[in-house]
């Protein structure tokens, strides 16, 4: 096949040495690459029993067919794991030039097992691979570390790290590559730290060769034409490659979407005039900041002006001031911008740690939590001042709070008691990210049912079919109804679609911010097919990520899944809020909405797939 490499980086931290495996041609036809690839490597080489931190937890870092063409996202990369935080398999992605410039040092993936007797990185210039010392990096957080090492190998090196908080395994903690694309959700940054693993830097000069190169060039153009033209078509407030993703405030706040004090109130209008797209710009300085190749350019450099919260560096995209500043009640984006630069540094998840800290803030009004408690910060709602200050604590890991608040919300409520777990919006372990259940039941659904990251908003995205108006006409979903968001009607088979699409194009890898601006999945098929030559029907796109979806349910049968964690989700969104768009609504029925998935999916009654499903996948090997 061509588009990649057949070829697979595998790095013994433990014994220091390193092998090229060859990967069969008929691997890539089932799971094509990125997440599918990492999964496969999971499923192949890490048995039940085997733990987040156990040494023989596989971390890889994966790319797929799509990695060189000159099309805008393009640059993405995943990575995947056995997750701190759900204690499944996981995988999460980043974009930069981290995962192009893996592809140009010829390889499809590094798979890295093992424990370093001491603090390492890697480093893989084509063919050549050391595995270094970084015990002069260790206790330094990501971007120092990326500076370093970019020092000692060369500016030709693209570099992923961890911060503190990776190396204190912190179970959110993150991977930073480029100074601003981040393997956000799930903890792989502990994972990494677990290893002794500073850092990883590659590069190379190799060219993959493609089936049709005329015909990718051909689909490339198209697709970033056409995506320009959408968003310069847009009011300027609604621009992503003027605002970035800070964009999307205008957008959900009018449906009820957004996550207002720690998910408790649906009206927050002073915050949702501040923390907009144009008070993004004015206040932070924004400037597009893009990844390799993309015409959207969601992210943004900005130049922060400020006694206390000023820095140049990477701007807080919607999700993070939407947890670290709706969630908390801060309205101030200087300070949310801030807070999100030291989560950046330290290398947490600034979804994770939104929630973490909004659940806090919630226990210390209540009365479990007091101010000694606390380092003598006082945790009132929008308190900019002390959720910059806890950031930090967290990002150390203080004794007391801090190392608490480190473990993510479900531990911290258990062990903090009285009540606090109603308050903890997470799922099997994962803190949910900011859209509201609330403002349409789907959003629920996919979250309950998820099988790649465990409750991730970007592993099935169904939720965009009304906060991004996405929709996906190949496979069916081509008409959607505003008062659909409130209906289980068609849900299942919605969801199912949208889990499948995410896994496609997660292996693909592609990123699937493109499809804000009309990236579709007939874009997606050109591509892929001029790349590898496969000559993929809709069918076979389709067939593709139903495969990768339910290699992934075996993956989480394995590691411990039961069908009662679908069910326990966050008592929160059923509780109704008495104003705003979604005033009143609760997603009564979700259990049944839960069992028609299960159906929907050829699964069993319990969620395990059946035989036959396997069977009619190709499957029927993995599931012994």
């Amino acid at each position: 096949m061509k588009g990649v490499w057949n070829k697979v980086l595998k790095v013994d931290l433990t014994a220091g040495t390193s092998v090229i495996e060859r990967v069969p041609d008929h691997v890539y036809e089932y799971f094509l690459g990125g997440a599918g690839l990492a999964a496969f490597f999971l499923w192949k080489e890490c048995p039940a029993g085997t733990t987040a931190f156990d040494p023989e937890n596989r971390l890889t870092f994966a790319v797929g067919p799509l990695q060189g063409l000159r099309q805008s996202g393009a640059a993405k990369w995943s990575a995947a794991a056995i997750s701190p935080s759900i204690n499944m398999n996981a995988d999460s992605g980043a974009t930069a030039a981290f995962g192009s410039v893996l592809k140009q040092a010829g390889l499809d993936a590094i798979v890295m097992h093992g424990r370093a007797n001491r603090p390492v990185y890697i480093v893989v210039d084509n063919d050549r691979v050391e595995i270094k010392d970084a015990s002069a990096l260790w206790g330094k957080d990501a971007y120092e570390a990326h500076d370093a090492i970019r020092a000692l190998e060369g500016d030709r090196f693209e570099v992923a790290t961890i911060g503190q908080a990776g190396e204190r395994l912190v179970r959110y903690a993150s991977i930073q590559t480029g100074k601003k694309s981040f393997v956000g959700r799930c903890g792989l940054g502990a994972v990494m730290g677990s290893k002794n693993l500073k850092g990883v830097a590659v590069t190379g000069n190799q060219v993959c060769p493609l089936h049709d190169q005329k015909a990718a060039d051909k689909a490339s153009t198209e697709a970033n034409a056409r995506m320009v033209a959408i968003d310069m078509s847009k009011p300027e407030e609604f621009r992503i490659k003027r605002l970035g993703t800070a964009m999307a405030t205008a957008l959900f706040a009018p449906q009820g979407n957004l996550p207002i004090k720690n998910y408790r109130e649906a009206d927050f209008p002073e915050g949702v005039a501040k923390l907009g797209g144009m008070p993004y710009v004015e206040q932070l300085n924004a400037e597009p900041w893009p990844c390799r190749g993309c015409v959207i350019q969601c992210h943004n450099r900005v130049t922060v002006e400020h006694e206390k919260y000023g820095y140049v560096g990477k701007g807080p995209e919607y999700e993070s001031f939407a947890m670290m500043g709706f969630n908390i009640m801060v309205d101030d984006m200087k300070a949310v911008a801030y807070a999100g630069e030291l989560a950046n540094k330290y290398c947490m998840d600034t979804i994770s740690l939104g929630g973490v800290l909004a659940w806090a803030f919630e226990s210390y009004e209540k009365g479990l939590i007091g101010k000694d408690d606390c380092y003598g910060l006082d945790l009132e709602w929008g308190n900019a001042d002390a959720m910059v200050e806890l950031t930090k604590k967290i990002g150390e890991r203080a004794e007391g709070l801090g190392h608490l608040l480190g473990e993510g919300t479900a531990i911290a409520s258990r062990t903090l008691g009285g009540g606090s777990q109603d308050w903890a919006v997470q799922m099997k372990g994962q803190e949910i990210a900011a859209h509201n259940w609330r403002a349409q039941y789907i959003s629920a659904l996919n979250y309950c049912t998820g099988v790649a990251a465990g409750p991730n908003h970007e592993r099935g995205n169904s939720q965009h079919i009304w906060v991004g108006h996405i929709l996906l006409p190949e496979w069916g979903i081509d008409h959607v109804e505003n008062e659909e968001r409130w209906s289980w009607d068609k849900a299942a088979d919605r969801n199912a679609k949208f889990h499948d699409y995410c896994n496609l194009i997660n292996s693909a890898v592609h990123c699937k911010f493109m499809e804000f601006r009309g990236y579709t999945l007939t874009d997606l098929q050109k591509t892929i097919n001029a790349a590898t030559g496969l000559d993929w029907s809709m069918d076979d796109m389709r067939r593709c990520g139903d495969r990768i979806t339910n290699l992934q349910k075996l993956l989480n049968m394995r590691y411990g899944w039961k069908k009662s964690d679908d069910f326990n989700y966050p008592k929160r969104f059923m509780e109704p809020v008495s104003t705003g768009p979604a005033a009143g609504r609760i997603p009564l029925g979700l259990d049944e909405a839960i069992l028609d998935y299960y159906r929907c999916r050829g699964w069993s009654s319990d969620g395990k797939p059946t035989p036959e499903t396997l069977h009619n996948l190709g499957l029927q090997e993995y599931a012994a």
